[in-house]
């Protein structure tokens, strides 16, 4: 038979170190953004403009899950967008696990304006001040873009889980 505990708080031992509960969400930080002002016909990696969020993990070993859309066109019908995230506080570390994490307008009609959802998650690393910093490289020609609209805005979200 399973016990059942009823309480009202819970409060941590320590002070300032929090209750770890592996599975549970220990924070979410998010971004409000304009979706516009970033475009670019690189095919280095280059920072979207303002597609960022800051979060200071609390474990090195807890997961963190970012999250974004971004409204993107290409003009140019073969070519398309590559993304992934660095920690922009850390020399463009890498952040995404594998090279990229996405892509944008994949042979796409040029006069498109899609939604493309992002979704990564990883390991934290640190418990150091991070900036995960979406960035974007163009694969065959044209110019990516995300200048829809100054009035329509989106969040970037990083959400720690304990482990």
């Amino acid at each position: 038979m399973a016990s059942i505990i009823n309480v009202d708080q819970i409060a941590e031992a320590t002070s300032g170190s929090g209750v770890h509960i592996p599975g549970h969400v220990v924070q979410v930080k998010y971004r409000n953004i304009t979706n516009n002002g970033f475009s670019s016909t690189s095919s280095d990696f280059t920072d979207i403009d303002n597609w960022y969020v800051d979060i200071t993990p609390k474990s090195s070993s807890n997961i963190i899950v970012v999250q974004t859309t971004i409204t993107m066109n290409l003009n140019d019908q073969d070519g398309y967008g590559r993304m992934r995230i660095v920690d922009s506080n850390n020399s463009d570390t890498k952040w995404s696990s594998n090279e990229r994490m996405g892509s944008a307008a994949y042979y796409q009609s040029t006069s498109a304006w899609l939604d493309y959802p992002y979704f990564h998650i990883n390991t934290a690393g640190t418990t150091n001040a991070m900036r995960l910093q979406f960035q974007a490289a163009v694969i065959s020609g044209g110019t990516l873009t995300n200048a829809w609209s100054s009035s329509d805005d989106r969040i970037v979200m990083a959400m720690e889980i304990a482990q």
